[in-house]
C-alpha cells in the first residue's frame, strides 16, 4: 500500500493494521497516535516511521516482539544515530512519556538521576532487539560500498608490489593485513546478502601474500619478483541473493 508521506494527513488504525497485516490485533490506538506523531519528527522525514517498520518487520517477528515494543526500539535507533550515539539523549526521547524518564528528563550529566539514566539507556542499548535493528539498517551501506572497498584493498596490494620504496610498501602491507585479517563475527540475521566465495578467496590470498612479502621486506629482500605481478583490478560487486 502507499504509504502517507510525512506532513500530509494522519494514518487511521486501518492503514497501519494494512500495513502490518501480521500484527493487525496488536494495533492499538497508542500505537497510532505514536506513528502519527513522528511524521513531524526530521528523524522520519526521508522514511516514516510505519515504512521503516515495514522494512524491517522480520526482526519483529524474530524477536517476537510486540509492535509498541518494536516502533519505540526503531526510534531509538533513529534518534542514536541522529544523536551521534549519544545512547541517553536516544532513551530519553524514546521514553520521555515513562515515569523513571519522565523524573529524570532535566538531570545534569553526572548527577546519580542522569547516572541512572546512562545505565538504563546502556541496557536497552544491548538488548537483542536493538542490536539486530542496529545490525541489519547498516547492511545496505555495506552493499552499497562493497566494491569500492575492494578496490581500495587491491589498490594496497598493488603498492605493496610495485611501489619504489620499502616503506611505502611495508605501510601497504601492514594496512591490507589490517584489513584483510579473518574476524569471528558472523550475522545471524536472514536479510538476503552473501558475499562471493571468489570475493572470499580474493581476500584470504591478499592477506597471505601480505604477510609473505612483509616478512621479505624485514629481511631485507629486493627482489620481489617471486612473489608474481599484481595489479589493481576491477571487483565486481558482491552477490546478492534475490
Amino acid at each position: 500500500m502507499q504509504i502517507t508521506k510525512p506532513n500530509q494527513k494522519e494514518l487511521t488504525k486501518e492503514d497501519i493494521q494494512k500495513a502490518l497485516p501480521t500484527k493487525r490485533n496488536s494495533v492499538t490506538d497508542e500505537v497510532v497516535e505514536l506513528i502519527n506523531k513522528s511524521q513531524t519528527e526530521p528523524e522520519f522525514q526521508g522514511e516514516t516511521l510505519l515504512q521503516t517498520a515495514i522494512t524491517y518487520e522480520k526482526v519483529m517477528a524474530d524477536n517476537k516482539a510486540g509492535i509498541l515494543e518494536y516502533m519505540n526500539a526503531i526510534r531509538f535507533v533513529a534518534y542514536l544515530l541522529s544523536m551521534e550515539d549519544n545512547l541517553t539523549e536516544a532513551y530519553k526521547r524514546t521514553f520521555a512519556d515513562r515515569d523513571f524518564v519522565f523524573e529524570r528528563y532535566d538531570a545534569a550529566p553526572g548527577t546519580k538521576e542522569y547516572n541512572e539514566l546512562t545505565s538504563a539507556a546502556s541496557r536497552y542499548r544491548k538488548s537483542k532487539l536493538v542490536v539486530d535493528l542496529l545490525t541489519i539498517s547498516q547492511v545496505p551501506l555495506g552493499v552499497m560500498f562493497g566494491a569500492a572497498r575492494y578496490k581500495a584493498v587491491m589498490t594496497l596490494a598493488d603498492i605493496m608490489v610495485n611501489s619504489r620504496y620499502d616503506r611505502d610498501r611495508i605501510n601497504a602491507a601492514d594496512k591490507l593485513l589490517m584489513h584483510t585479517e579473518s574476524k569471528d563475527v558472523k550475522i545471524d540475521l536472514d536479510i538476503g546478502v552473501k558475499e562471493s566465495s571468489a570475493v572470499t578467496s580474493l581476500q584470504n590470498q591478499l592477506a597471505e601474500l601480505a604477510a609473505r612479502q612483509k616478512l621479505m621486506l624485514e629481511a631485507g629482500a629486493t627482489d620481489l619478483g617471486k612473489l608474481g605481478a599484481m595489479r589493481a583490478q576491477e571487483i565486481e560487486d558482491a552477490e546478492i541473493d534475490e
